[in-house]
């Protein structure tokens, strides 16, 4: 089953009232800046609070350029940094919205690393093979395939990609823990660490390298990958780190990926573009959720993160402070429907979820009640957990 409420259809235009509100803390003396992508052919005017502002300020950082094209397909990679391609899987819909966004990171000297190849489709599998070009131009130049989550629209396509792959490229991630469904069963080749460093180093006559681990090493945080980065000459290609940041919450197995050169956070389903994500216990948890948003919180202002790439929707942010402010109000977002239901719970104690449903998701429409259900469960189990002696009633609801 997948995992997230789409509150924004594939082909809906990406303007204000589906968009995350500006940063807080952005002045309202200044004019806000226009950007230009195509939607449908035609050039469209994208302002700070539209939701695919984010993903024009990377890739147009201009303004200008009116070429990038936002509307969603699942037949062409799209080419977000030089270093960045996106490609969304054919599985668009109520839960997953335009699709499953996988990302290829690195280039043809180094490699690359696959992010959530997605469903087991087969064209999509292909086609993320054919996009990892080698220097000679063929495909399947895979070095890592990364799984944030062992959900069913974003794990599935792993082995099958990495059977594609000559030599064949190990699976990383973390195991599914005993409270997974049994669709989101999951063992990687190796467990990834917090805080490991993955990284692509370029090979060959292109790259003046002297020293450092083997092409696709992974290494702890602070151990030879920053040798491995600093022993890459000037008239080489890039050398691209991808650390790894624990993020359970909405999967107990949950990670999210901060590519360290360039500053750009991989979010997997714990950040969404368009909606918040389902927390569904048991292997869903909202105290482990909202802990996780003040871990990215930190590592994008270690990092100077100043995009979002979710695994669903465009990209996020446009600045440190766009960054900084997706994620603050993403934790305000959840902890003001929390007081909400709170406050239902106080008014109907002897209530139960399905009385509470909808008085506290009354502003949602009622088609996505079943599925607010499962994270109305994680909000109560949450409370009750700060509350003494009351963790014995979330169990029986």
């Amino acid at each position: 089953m997948l995992q997230n409420v789409r509150m924004v259809r594939p082909n809906q235009r990406l303007h204000a009232q589906h968009a995350l509100p500006a940063h807080p803390d952005a002045s309202p003396t200044l004019p806000p800046v226009q950007r230009t992508g195509q939607l449908a052919g035609v050039a469209s005017h994208f302002l700070q609070h539209d939701m695919a502002y984010g993903e024009l300020a990377l890739v147009c950082p201009t303004g200008t350029e009116p070429h990038h094209t936002l509307d969603w397909q699942s037949t062409q990679p799209v080419r977000l940094l030089r270093n960045v391609m996106r490609l969304t899987a054919p599985n668009p819909g109520f839960m997953t919205g335009p699709g499953t966004n996988s990302y290829l990171v690195g280039d043809a000297h180094t490699g690359f690393i696959a992010i959530d190849p997605g469903p087991a489709d087969a064209d999509h599998i292909q086609r993320l093979w054919r996009a990892a070009l080698h220097p000679d131009g063929s495909g399947g130049n895979i070095q890592m395939i990364v799984c944030t989550h062992s959900h069913a629209d974003h794990s599935p396509g792993a082995k099958p990609l990495q059977a594609l792959c000559a030599p064949q490229p190990p699976i990383l991630g973390l195991p599914s823990a005993p409270t997974a469904r049994v669709a989101s069963a999951f063992t990687p080749d190796r467990v990834l660490q917090n805080n490991e460093l993955l990284t692509l180093i370029p090979r060959g006559l292109e790259a003046d390298f002297t020293a450092g681990p083997p092409q696709g090493e992974s290494t702890p945080f602070g151990g030879s990958a920053a040798h491995a980065v600093a022993s890459v000459g000037a008239n080489s290609t890039h050398t691209h780190t991808l650390q790894t940041i624990y993020t359970p919450g909405h999967a107990a197995n949950h990670v999210c990926l901060l590519l360290v050169e360039d500053g750009l956070l991989f979010s997997g389903d714990h950040i969404l573009n368009g909606s918040t994500t389902v927390i569904d216990p048991p292997d869903g948890h909202m105290g482990d959720y909202l802990q996780s948003l003040d871990t990215l919180l930190a590592a994008s202002a270690q990092h100077d993160v100043q995009f979002i790439l979710p695994a669903h929707g465009h990209v996020l942010g446009g600045s440190t402070a766009a960054a900084r402010g997706v994620i603050t109000h993403l934790k305000a977002h959840r902890l003001k429907r929390e007081a909400k239901i709170a406050a239902v719970m106080a008014a109907h104690p002897l209530g139960t979820l399905d009385d509470w449903l909808p008085l506290a998701y009354d502003d949602v429409d009622s088609r996505v009640w079943p599925v607010a259900k499962r994270s109305l469960l994680a909000h109560v189990e949450h409370i009750h957990s700060l509350t003494p002696n009351n963790n014995n009633k979330a169990a029986a609801l």
